[in-house]
């Protein structure tokens, strides 16, 4: 092939789209200029642009023909699959009937368009569609009520009344606790593992539980907590109003918590009210207003998931570990977990019947 020549304009435009065009392609066109330019064999071009030899011939030819314009030119054809001609209607359909797998997926699209094809390149069609496989969530919803009748009593529950007590709380003026209780059971908590092979974890017979009542403080995410080996019961609700009440004398106190039998009693009630707690009861099943239900997630990824402890006092002792430290140790997990932000469920998708 004859020698090529650029003028210095030429040469910038090369030099500066190598690295900056928004194509990748035109790129490694540019290089290969560029590396012509010094002088390189093919062979050595092709090695450097990572691009075959035949390529490197292609690419020179093309700028001798029409010079950097030339190159700039899409002229590429990508492969199309038939799939995408149905892409609205399938489209339309998994929105209404997301499909539990690839394979029912594969199913569906075959008895709406009569094309069949591997469970591959469905899986391809359906990330172009913009789907991906997530873990369905659970709504919490009373026997009696529905979704939108639930969401609103949540919605005027936390504008009312939670809203204006945390204001407070992050004005100094008051102190706010989200209490709820734990049972950690000793057995097996499954979790991912980055490995080469499957690794397995040693199972506990799970027929002990340490039981755990606490309270996290909203904006300090202080944990004020009661802990047993049996079970928990209106004793250990008032053990715990006892601890917050020696913590914060002279300031009002408030305590959000669910609606749990031994909590609702007339003893704790009556305790609350000696000791100058305000008890405000969350709406039935709203756990996504409660903080310390993330408290109680993150420990049990942090210590118990995928780790296996030969016996229950190691098991509680790493249990202890991890909630005494978590405004020490884990203060930063804490701060971006216990934000005030409540998940609603006012505009999230319900799977079809």
């Amino acid at each position: 092939m004859r020698h090529i020549t650029f003028s210095a304009d030429d040469l910038r435009a090369i030099a500066w789209e190598r690295y900056h065009h928004p194509d990748p392609r035109v790129q490694r066109k540019m290089t290969v200029l560029w590396l012509k330019h010094q002088d390189l064999p093919h062979h050595d071009i092709a090695v450097l642009a990572d691009v075959s030899r035949r390529s490197v011939q292609r690419y020179l030819a093309e700028c001798l023909q029409g010079g950097l314009p030339r190159i700039r030119q899409a002229n590429w054809v990508s492969p199309t699959s038939t799939l995408d001609q149905h892409r609205q209607s399938l489209e339309e359909h998994f929105r209404q009937h997301p499909p539990h797998s690839v394979k029912q997926a594969r199913q569906v699209i075959e008895q709406h368009t009569g094309v069949r094809r591997g469970l591959t390149q469905v899986r391809r069609f359906l990330h172009r569609v913009g789907l991906s496989a997530r873990k369905v969530a659970a709504v919490p919803l009373p026997p009696k009520s529905t979704p939108e009748e639930h969401t609103r009593a949540q919605r005027r529950f936390l504008d009312e009344e939670l809203e204006p007590l945390l204001a407070q709380a992050r004005a100094g003026r008051r102190e706010v606790y989200f209490v709820d209780g734990a049972h950690f059971l000793y057995a097996t908590v499954l979790g991912w593992v980055w490995c080469w092979v499957r690794w397995c974890v040693r199972a506990a017979a799970g027929r002990k539980r340490y039981n755990v009542l606490g309270a996290v403080h909203a904006v300090s995410h202080r944990l004020v907590r009661v802990a047993n080996h049996t079970y928990r019961n209106a004793t250990s609700a008032c053990d715990l109003l006892r601890q917050v009440a020696q913590a914060h004398v002279g300031r009002p106190i408030t305590l959000v918590l669910d609606n749990a039998r031994y909590q609702k009693c007339a003893l704790v009630q009556d305790l609350a009210r000696s000791l100058g707690i305000h008890l405000l009861y969350l709406p039935s099943y709203s756990p996504n207003l409660n903080l310390i239900e993330r408290v109680w997630k993150f420990v049990k990824k942090q210590c118990l998931a995928s780790v296996h402890y030969p016996t229950y006092e190691a098991f509680t002792q790493a249990l202890d570990r991890c909630l005494a430290e978590l405004d020490t140790t884990y203060q930063q997990d804490m701060k971006s977990l216990l934000t005030h932000n409540f998940q609603m469920f006012d505009s999230v998708s319900f799977v079809a019947a």
